[in-house]
């Protein structure tokens, strides 16, 4: 995808109006009550749910470019952007395009929030079969969130 096609896609996404303030006073408080390991570890559970609750759309996934697919056709129906899935060096490179973390968190919530996307693909991966020794781990994000990059490996 080209930068221009890319700027059109987050500008078209935008959290709808109905929760958008209640999310952002949500991520408000618990920052206030929480500190961001505990909310990374309660987003991380979060997204464990998530993956559990979606899972029918991941059944006939046989291959890792079937997951890929699947993945892109679950998270375009939520308008949660695109994911690219990598094998390299013992381990699966995520990159995880336009989740909305930021824009219904806040900016300063990326640091917690990604627990969500950790939590979500681990619980998948290990429905998979991995093995319990490997864990998913967010490498890096783009301070408006666009671009999450996560990587599946031994811990």
């Amino acid at each position: 995808m080209t930068t221009e096609n890319f700027k059109k896609y987050a500008k078209t996404v935008k959290i709808d109006a109905q929760f958008a303030r209640l999310l952002r006073a949500m991520a408000a408080e618990m920052s206030s009550v929480s500190d961001a390991p505990d909310l990374r570890d309660f987003f991380f559970r979060i997204g464990e749910q998530f993956a559990t609750a979606a899972g029918e759309a991941f059944e006939n996934v046989e291959s890792l470019e079937d997951l890929e697919s699947c993945l892109n056709a679950f998270w375009a129906e939520m308008s949660w952007g695109w994911v690219e899935l990598n094998e390299e060096d013992e381990g699966i490179n995520i990159s995880h395009q336009c989740a909305p973390l930021a824009q219904a968190f806040g900016d300063d919530s990326l640091a917690w929030s990604v627990g969500l996307l950790e939590g979500f693909y681990q619980t998948l991966f290990t429905e998979f079969g991995a093995s319990d020794d490997m864990t998913m781990n967010c490498i890096s994000a783009s301070q408006d969130g666009m671009d999450i990059r996560l990587r599946f490996s031994q811990s």
